[in-house]
């Protein structure tokens, strides 16, 4: 069994009096089959968590502190995207996330291993409360065996003026 937490961290305090102050406050649960790596806000109001094992993203509304979705990135696109770290557009309408390949690099196997190595585009809807994973743009490492060892582990989304 897996499972994961979420918690809220104070953006402020004096953590150097203290050992693990100021307090964390627990936001979430999950048992089971997953596992969570990449986590991305939507503004104020939305936290986004990728479990890879359950190729899902947990919705958790920032106020409140609770699930308000979950997101299943599997489907027609991919049956195992295996989603890990992501990062938000600059418009904040879609979410770029790294999906992993057959031959994990890095991780548990059982854990870290998705069918669609490359990057999954999630187009966000209702303020960043849902959303569907729209396109994968696909790499591929495959070696002298015919094994792909192409394994994506993280993205980061960056503006560039011009």
């Amino acid at each position: 069994m897996f499972g994961f937490d979420v918690y809220r961290f104070p953006l402020g305090g004096d953590t150097a009096s203290a050992v693990n102050a100021p307090a964390r406050t627990h936001v979430f649960s999950i048992e089971g089959e997953h596992d969570s790596h990449g986590m991305v806000a939507r503004g104020t109001t939305f936290i986004w968590v990728m479990d890879r094992h359950a190729n899902a993203a947990e919705v958790i509304a920032v106020e409140s502190g609770t699930r308000v979705n979950t997101v299943q990135l599997s489907g027609p696109l991919s049956d195992d995207p295996a989603p890990d770290l992501v990062d938000i557009a600059p418009a904040g309408d879609r979410l770029f996330v790294a999906l992993r390949g057959p031959t994990p690099l890095s991780g548990d196997p059982h854990i870290a291993t998705g069918n669609t190595p490359g990057l999954g585009i999630i187009d966000l809807a209702n303020g960043g409360r849902t959303g569907v994973l729209k396109a994968i743009v696909r790499v591929t490492n495959v070696d002298d065996t015919g094994v792909e060892r192409a394994d994506a582990h993280t993205v980061r989304v960056r503006r560039i003026n011009r």
